[in-house]
Formats: structure tokens, sequence, C-alpha cells
């Protein structure tokens, strides 16, 4: 997962703060001490022995692989699983997030497993595309036995995924139309061309 596309020091604009701005316009909620956790997780150079730590068992993962390919499916340009979201999720889960916060997660992903075994006898993973998102959706209805906090918990999961998608590379560069900068350089203009300068409002 490469978060270098986001442009953290530019304008005066911390890590921290654009960390959280685009939290919230992914409507994301996440604590103080989380986001700090966060931007230093996402500061250069980073320490890769810090991946061997998991808070997700292999079968969570993937599970957390399948709901991102679900939220953002690949279409013409790369989806969750590509821009290795689930992996992202999990590193965010062990190392920034709180324990609320990860039982939280935890809890939502044995409620989906039970909630498959309970409406179609199956595992989640086992469940054809059309079941699976029969049950997200009556989740995220809070219908058919699941209440507000599992819509809430859901919702807080695909927060999460867009986050962690729009912060990777492929996310911020083919997803979105990307310029290192924007409108590209001319340095040389006639001043007819120019026009009027701006005036700074102080």
């Amino acid at each position: 997962m490469t978060f270098s596309a986001l442009p953290f020091h530019s304008a005066g604009v911390s890590r921290r703060d654009a960390l959280k701005q685009l939290a919230l316009a992914c409507g994301l909620a996440l604590s103080a001490s989380s986001l700090s956790a966060l931007a230093i997780m996402t500061s250069s150079p980073t320490d890769f022995s810090r991946r061997k730590h998991t808070l997700l068992a292999a079968d969570e993962l993937q599970l957390v692989r399948a709901l991102g390919d679900l939220i953002i499916p690949a279409t013409d340009t790369p989806g969750a699983v590509a821009a290795g979201v689930h992996d992202f999720i999990n590193h965010y889960m062990a190392y920034c997030a709180s324990t609320a916060e990860q039982q939280q997660l935890l809890a939502l992903l044995a409620r989906i497993q039970a909630a498959a075994n309970s409406h179609y006898k199956k595992a989640f993973l086992a469940l054809t595309n059309a079941q699976q998102l029969e049950l997200l959706t009556a989740m995220e209805q809070a219908q058919n036995g699941f209440t507000q906090t599992d819509r809430d918990d859901l919702k807080q999961l695909k927060a999460l995924v867009v986050f962690g998608y729009y912060t990777s590379e492929p996310g911020a560069t083919q997803e979105l139309a990307y310029l290192a900068i924007p409108g590209g350089y001319k340095g040389n203009f006639k001043l007819k061309e120019v026009g009027k300068a701006w005036a700074l409002d102080f």
C-alpha cells in the first residue's frame, strides 16, 4: 500500500490534518489517537518490520478482502483488492486502531459469518455474489435480524475501505485524475496572456 500520492506537506497542511480531512470526506470516524498513529505510520521512511504483526487471522483477512471487493470492485480501474486495501486495514487495525475499534471490526466479521451460516447454511465466502450482496444490503438497512449497531459497524468498514483505497497509489492516481503539477508548467508567458494579477485577501 503506497501513501505517497497524497500532498501531505503542501500549502502548510500537515500530514495529520490531510488524513483527517480525507477521513471525514470518506465518512470515517477516527479517534485523535488513531489519526496520530496513522500519520506516523505513513511517514517516510517506513519501518517495514511492523508489517509482521497483524490483528486478523487468515480467514478474517480473506473475509475483509472479499468485502473490499464487493465495496470497490475492479472496473476499468483497479479495485480494492488490487490496491491491497485488506492489507491496509489489517495493518491499520494492528498498529493504529484502539482496542474498541479492533473489537468493533472483529465483532462485525463474526456477525457477518454468523448471519451467512444462519440464513444460507454456508460461510460468507462460499455464498454466491448475489447472496453476499443480499446479506450485506439487509445489514445496511438494519433488516432481517440485523440491528442499527450492525448497520453502523458496516458503515464504518465501508468508510475504512474507501479511505484505504483513495490513499493507495492505484486509487489516487488511476481511479482519480492525477497530475503532479495540475495544469502543467509553463515558464514563459506574455504579459497580455496573464491578464490581471490576483489580489491577496489579508
